[in-house]
């Protein structure tokens, strides 16, 4: 399945999470987005053109980072003080700059060891955790550990500590259903994937 149906599914849930908890209009675009993200944040382990082609085109995946980047300004202006917040616009500015310039991939190398350098500096937990999960996602192969129950666990527990810092009811709902939407959507339980996911590795590589 493309990134763009991943998003289009992840949004859906977000929307059906802020209906649910009644979201206000600017808690329903947080839910939304953050739905749209969690979706397609399995498929950060893609590598090669063909891949890319299949799963997160070059345009959506640089509109990822550039929202990845622009939140990061954001949060560093409005959390951080002093030195945090010029290192994190900083950074902001700087993944925006080398997504025009490296192989996805290794752009997702960077990115992810930018945020944890951030996360770290700012002592922010689940930005430390967002981080090596964006690192170490560039470093898998396709459809495995980012694709399993573990690396929802993972996932889960970034947006339980996510969704208490920003404190948006429903947004941890809206991460961890977005995320499995993908895994669900990516399954043999959908007519027409030749190819499943390998939900339960380490332990299993069976496909489902």
């Amino acid at each position: 399945m493309k990134g763009t149906s991943h998003a289009m599914i992840g949004g859906a849930t977000g929307f059906g999470v802020s209906v649910y908890f009644g979201a206000s209009p600017t808690d329903s675009f947080a839910l939304i987005s953050a739905g749209m993200i969690a979706g397609l944040c399995p498929d950060l382990d893609t590598s090669g053109r063909l891949s890319r082609r299949i799963t997160i085109p070059a345009g959506p995946f640089k509109l990822l980072v550039g929202f990845v980047a622009i939140w990061l300004v954001y949060y560093s202006l409005m959390k951080g003080t002093g030195v945090e917040r010029a290192a994190g616009a900083g950074v902001g500015l700087l993944l925006l700059l080398l997504s025009r310039k490296l192989s996805p991939k290794r752009m997702l190398t960077v990115t992810g060891a930018g945020i944890i350098v951030l996360g770290g500096a700012m002592n922010v937990l689940w930005l430390l955790l967002a981080g090596g999960y964006v690192l170490l996602a560039s470093l898998f192969p396709h459809r495995s550990y980012t694709h399993s129950l573990l690396g929802l666990i993972f996932f889960g527990y970034i947006s339980y500590l996510f969704a208490a810092d920003v404190q948006v009811e429903g947004m941890f709902y809206a991460c961890v259903i977005g995320y499995g939407s993908h895994l669900a959507a990516d399954s043999r339980i959908i007519p027409g994937n030749k190819q499943g996911v390998k939900l339960f590795v380490p332990v299993s590589r069976m496909e489902v």
